[in-house]
């Protein structure tokens, strides 16, 4: 579909009327001189073919200056009714890894941007989550402000857990994910609320049926995303392997949390289940276009093509 991004430019054909009329003057005038001097007129297709191309030339010229495009695409449509918060662990648990390895922190961050692709439609926003989740973006449709978030204004213990780590060395305290649902994390009024925790899931002792209930009570669903591996160890600079050892016995509490908020626990490799549990929350709802729509403009080519009826006018200045 053809559309004029400045449709004043026609009105360059409306100042080029002066010029033509001019033009029809002169040709009378020089009509009525042949006549009296007795000179041969030009011929008639000389006349038309000239008088065609400099049409054409001007049509072309008003053409380009309304700058005609073909969308290529349209507008994105961003959900009114719907946001949903990434909530990234980043406790030194998360920089657990196999020997040469990728750690869970980035393996983390990388399931976020897949899932960020998959839910464009929705405005995502992030928390970072240690002893309590502290937000860094609220919910936005703009995918390059949430990847530049996600990559550079959290980080592993950046900003660190307030009360340091327990005896058992572990900072993560799910209990403040409670916060979510009540220190403004969502637009008032929003009817779905998401919340898609990434994290080992290795946290103190909390409780998962008082949490799950507090979520619930706010309409504040929450999917899991886990990442763990028994085998995975934090190294320190130089390769040193650090104390922590992986701790099975989390997964307990995670399943009753995740069931209490309606069975959102989901592996690493899992995205695309993510994905769809997440859409059966969120549900469908209105939109309204964000961004400008694709458009491919077609001004310069249609300027360059003005050249050649110009040169045939210019060429057949003289018709005889």
């Amino acid at each position: 579909m053809i559309e004029f991004l400045t449709p004043l430019g026609w009105l360059v054909a409306a100042a080029a009327l002066v010029p033509i009329g001019a033009a029809v003057l002169r040709t009378r005038r020089e009509a009525a001189v042949r006549r009296r001097i007795a000179l041969i007129p030009p011929r008639r297709i000389a006349q038309v073919s000239t008088a065609t191309a400099a049409a054409l030339a001007l049509a072309l010229l008003a053409a380009a200056a309304a700058r005609p495009a073909v969308r290529t695409s349209e507008a994105r449509g961003l959900r009114t009714d719907a946001q949903v918060y990434f909530v990234v662990d980043i406790t030194r648990s998360m920089l657990a890894r196999l020997p040469h390895g990728v750690t869970r922190y980035a393996r983390a961050l990388a399931a976020a941007e897949r899932l960020r692709t998959k839910l464009a439609d929705v405005p995502v926003g992030i928390a970072s989550l240690t002893d309590r989740p502290l937000p860094h973006l609220f919910p936005t449709g703009d995918r390059r402000i949430f990847s530049a978030v996600l990559h550079r204004a959290i980080g592993i213990e950046r900003p660190p857990p307030e009360g340091g780590r327990a005896v058992s060395g572990v900072a993560t305290n799910f209990d403040p994910l409670g916060q979510l649902a009540t220190a403004g994390y969502f637009r008032s009024g929003v009817q779905h609320k998401l919340a898609i925790l990434f994290t080992d899931g290795e946290s103190n002792l909390y409780s998962p049926r008082t949490l799950a209930r507090e979520l619930r009570t706010r309409h504040v669903d929450l999917l899991i995303v886990r990442f763990w591996n028994p085998d995975e160890r934090v190294y320190a600079s130089g390769g040193r392997v650090e104390t922590y050892r992986p701790n099975p016995s989390a997964l307990l509490p995670l399943r009753a949390l995740a069931a209490g908020v309606g069975g959102g626990l989901y592996q690493e490799g899992q995205v695309k289940q993510v994905v769809r549990a997440a859409r059966a929350r969120l549900g469908h709802g209105p939109t309204r276009p964000v961004g400008t729509p694709g458009r491919f403009e077609l001004a310069p080519y249609t300027a360059l093509a003005a050249v050649l009826p110009i040169a045939f006018v210019l060429w057949r200045r003289d018709p005889r």
